[in-house]
């Protein structure tokens, strides 16, 4: 039976303003996707309480989860699921043990590797002196335990011994985290999302081409970049699905890396996987549990090269949580 879906969304009073555009944008496709494909759907946003689902049978409705924070702590979206587990519910996603790996770059490196897929070397450092060790330019520093394009600029991208240790020292002071260094891969970029759990599906990937930049430090798909309609990079980067229409062979491995990465890393219902090529071997840059679904996203694009509509995408991984329900 079709289940009941209770939508829930955490909302922070303290977030910069185009963020709550941008989430409430979100929000309102999905609630449009819920209606457009008739749930029956009752929407609620939070803070640092779901007392709001006390009134909701966990055998009847089913939680549509986009809780990404838990009391304005960012990254406590484990928080959130296993609130949700505690009380009983099946919800949309990823569960909280594959939410904690997914949030530290190099644990999910080891796991990529020991599953014998293609990632690029990296190294942790958190003493800006040690520079020096690292011998591979250019290179890109992100923070090691950062999502979602945070953290990431221009100023990311370095190719001195200098310019590295400046970027430790800004993750340490602007984020409180260590730095990841792996090489900079100035190549053709591709997004791919999945889709499903007993069966995953490889959606047809995205390309992120940016032709009209010069500057390689340009050719970063940022959080600005994302979601600030103005940007320069909103405005000229296109991002053309399916892809690569040129190299099938590229497409054919991209898709089956992301399966694999998929299941290797824990995740379920949906997923999205950033990879760079060396080569003609897709690297695997960023794995990302319940990414976002805008407008502009691969999975959404993925789904609509598939002949899906946003609400039957959506319908798609409420079927997928729905076999976790509880019978009695």
């Amino acid at each position: 039976m079709r289940p009941n879906v209770v939508a829930i969304t955490n909302e922070n009073p303290d977030w910069p303003e185009l963020d709550k555009r941008h989430a409430d944008e979100m929000w309102q496709l999905l609630l449009d996707g819920l209606e457009e494909q008739g749930y029956t759907y009752r929407a609620f946003k939070f803070f640092d309480d779901l007392s709001v689902l006390d009134s909701f049978d966990p055998r009847e409705w089913l939680v549509w989860n986009w809780g990404e924070e838990w009391a304005g702590v960012l990254w406590s979206e484990a928080a959130v699921t296993e609130e949700l587990e505690r009380r009983g519910f099946a919800y949309t996603g990823t569960g909280p043990d594959a939410l904690r790996l997914s949030q530290n770059r190099m644990r999910v490196k080891e796991c990529l590797r020991d599953a014998g897929l293609p990632t690029l070397p990296a190294q942790v450092f958190t003493d800006p002196a040690r520079a020096g060790e690292w011998s591979t330019f250019p290179a890109i520093v992100k923070g090691a335990n950062q999502h979602a394009s945070i953290g990431i600029d221009r100023e990311s991208v370095v190719d001195t011994y200098d310019a590295l240790a400046r970027r430790i020292v800004h993750l340490r002071r602007c984020y409180d985290d260590d730095a990841l260094v792996e090489p900079f891969l100035d190549t053709r970029e591709f997004q791919v999302a999945v889709l499903g759990n007993t069966h995953p599906e490889a959606l047809p990937p995205s390309e992120i081409v940016y032709a009209p930049f010069s500057d390689m430090r340009d050719r970063l798909h940022t959080r600005e970049w994302k979601i600030e309609r103005e940007s320069r990079g909103y405005r000229e980067i296109r991002m053309p699905c399916p892809a690569p229409l040129d190299r099938p062979d590229w497409r054919a491995r991209a898709e089956a890396i992301a399966l694999e990465a998929y299941r290797a890393v824990g995740l379920r219902d949906y997923g999205r996987f950033d990879l760079r090529m060396l080569g003609d071997e897709p690297q695997i840059l960023d794995v990302n549990a319940n990414p976002e679904l805008d407008p502009e996203s691969v999975v959404l694009a993925g789904a609509k090269a598939k002949g899906m509509t946003y609400g039957q995408m959506v319908s798609r991984i409420i079927e997928c949580a729905a076999e976790r329900m509880p019978s009695s």
